[in-house]
């Protein structure tokens, strides 16, 4: 179990570039940390993570006017951003966002590229790109109408307003709500829940279901049928077998 906490409070973590630098950093060193079943996501202080440094928007309009800032230079923010959705929705075990207070605009994008989502109570999501003359940029607008359906990605996204926990909790853009204070322990649990089961099975779940997204029943069948049969001969699977058998937690060592 891992743990990557966003530490900007006095911006409710807001991220400039080079944020989003090291965001994706830290990530890719953990992507490959072959001892992690699962990675919670959090943010210190009031907030999850509140997007863009609106701050640092303000400085490249008035670069983009003076020469300072470029279209190249704004493509290569973009490859920073976009790259945080590809490395969580790549890596091989399920990435968990610990939400509290504000997860907006990329920050709430962040929500989307993870597997599941615990959200406490006081927490508002939402994309206000258009309240601030931009696109949403993070890859939103293929992942949000897979979880909330596209005629309400069309609403969040056409008129920039936020929704509270419970409206996003029945829309389908959070998993849970939890009272607040608590997201983290509860975030903890269900990650320690997923990292003692079997990690293999859970790895080729969270491939399958994405995969199941955009291909036919029928491949997606032949494709349970592959990984049942990588499944079927691991230790793990005989382990488990035999701890349900014999009435006791299974000890799994993803071989």
């Amino acid at each position: 179990l891992a743990w990557l906490i966003f530490d900007r409070p006095e911006k409710l973590n807001a991220m400039s570039s080079q944020g989003w630098h090291d965001f994706g950093a830290h990530l890719r060193e953990l992507v490959d940390d072959r001892d992690i079943r699962c990675l919670i996501l959090a943010g210190e202080g009031r907030g999850f993570l509140a997007g863009h440094d609106v701050g640092e928007m303000v400085e490249h309009v008035e670069q983009f006017n003076s020469g300072g800032y470029t279209l190249g230079d704004l493509h290569e923010n973009q490859k920073l951003l976009q790259e945080t959705t590809r490395l969580i929705r790549k890596a091989r075990f399920p990435v968990i966002a610990a939400v509290q207070g504000v997860a907006v605009g990329a920050g709430c994008e962040v929500t989307l590229a993870c597997d599941l989502v615990v959200a406490a109570e006081d927490t508002l999501l939402g994309f206000p790109e258009v309240n601030v003359g931009v696109t949403i940029t993070n890859g939103g607008t293929w992942l949000l109408p897979r979880k909330v359906g596209l005629a309400r990605a069309r609403e969040l996204a056409y008129t920039g307003e936020f929704v509270d926990a419970q409206e996003a909790w029945r829309i389908g853009l959070v998993n849970r709500v939890v009272p607040a204070g608590q997201v983290r322990d509860e975030a903890e649990k269900l990650a320690r829940r997923i990292a003692s089961r079997a990690p293999l099975p859970v790895q080729m779940h969270k491939t399958m279901l994405d995969r199941g997204m955009e291909s036919s029943l029928e491949t997606m069948m032949n494709f349970e049928t592959e990984a049942l049969c990588v499944t079927a001969r691991t230790n793990d699977h005989a382990e488990g077998a035999t701890a349900f058998f014999e009435k006791r937690e299974p000890q799994f060592t993803g071989t």
